[in-house]
């Protein structure tokens, strides 16, 4: 049996388990404890259950369960946050022990709304196989998560700044990289997931299959990211030059370092920053490119859905909800029907 103290209150361990004796931890109420356990008291009394789990092992059979539906890439972006923010914080915090106040200490060590919003996606299903199976009553999470501000913003090249990216960038296959990314508005990993066999340059057209993304090669995003794209003819002056370099291969992007396919957007890390820096640039990641696509064509007059489409959205409300901003302005008065209806009367 081991002591704990936490607030002045008074902890015990025993048997693996750790239970709050709801007593104030002085010396003379260690000695009662003691007194309890020997004459097989303690556990009426406190009525520990010997079978109570820690969250963290309730943790590990949600993600046990995740295991079997997720991609690879969304797996261990999940257990990644299990490891960093659930385990290393609660530690072998028993699931009877943990009350509102401990969610609301907890949720302060989070700093931005989609880790903790991943981070309950392990953690509430937890919480609710503690209630299913009686250990606890209610649960914890009552307390409303916090607000933050967005860390992530579109930060969007203008076409300018686009022809100058590929003016100054002297590495040919990152140029053509830069060239088909923006041309096209794929996301980085369907970029370097393109195969020569889904470049068809008799109807223009791209098929869009799969995303490289850590090391992993797996289906696009969303089930709406599998589609087929148009090809612009900007974008067919980069594919054709990228062809000569890596025409007789599978995939259309080749790493100079292992000349297999890239294993992520971060090995473009490099020449990317160096390019910015040389064009003296705004530092922003290279998925700014998508964004950049999207934010031009639809500043420019080109039709919402075709931009959706090509974007690999499911809905036009998803391009407008987030490029609703660039959507080109009319400068012509807008002529209604009323109007036309007042100039017949005034006839």
């Amino acid at each position: 049996m081991k002591f704990y103290s936490r607030n002045d209150i008074l902890y015990v361990r025993i048997n693996g388990q750790r239970v709050s004796t709801k007593l104030k931890d002085t010396k003379e109420n260690r000695k009662l404890v003691t007194s309890y356990y020997k004459n097989d008291e303690f556990f009426k009394k406190f009525d520990v259950n010997k079978n109570v789990p820690t969250i963290v092992e309730l943790c590990e059979e949600v993600l046990d369960e995740k295991e079997e539906t997720l991609k690879q890439t969304t797996y261990r972006a999940y257990e990644s946050i299990f490891r960093n923010r659930i385990k290393n914080y609660f530690n072998d915090t028993l699931i009877n022990e943990i009350k509102p106040i401990d969610i609301e200490k907890w949720y302060k060590t989070f700093s931005d709304r989609s880790t903790l919003i991943n981070a309950l996606s392990v953690f509430k299903p937890a919480i609710e196989k503690a209630i299913l199976r009686e250990y606890i009553k209610t649960t914890p999470l009552v307390i409303s998560k916090p607000r933050f501000t967005k860390s992530y913003s579109l930060n969007p090249f203008t076409f300018d700044e686009i022809m100058y990216l590929l003016d100054t960038c002297k590495i040919n296959w990152f140029k053509n990289l830069i060239g088909i990314n923006f041309f096209t508005g794929l996301r980085t990993g369907e970029v370097l997931g393109l195969k020569w066999s889904e470049i068809d340059f008799t109807n223009y057209t791209i098929e869009v299959n799969r995303t490289i993304t850590k090391g992993f090669i797996q289906s696009p995003k969303t089930k709406s990211s599998q589609r087929v794209i148009d090809m612009l003819p900007q974008c067919e002056k980069f594919l054709k030059s990228q062809q000569r370099l890596t025409g007789l291969g599978e995939y259309v992007f080749i790493s100079p370092c292992t000349d297999k396919h890239f294993l992520d957007s971060n090995s473009l890390a490099s020449n990317w920053k160096k390019l910015l820096k040389k064009c003296n640039l705004k530092t922003r990641g290279i998925y700014q490119l998508r964004h950049s696509f999207a934010s031009n064509m639809l500043s420019n007059g080109e039709d919402l859905l075709w931009v959706s489409s090509m974007l690999g959205h499911k809905s036009a409300n998803i391009t407008l909800e987030k490029y609703t901003k660039y959507l080109r302005r009319r400068t012509v008065r807008k002529v209604s029907v009323l109007d036309t209806m007042n100039t017949k009367v005034a006839q």
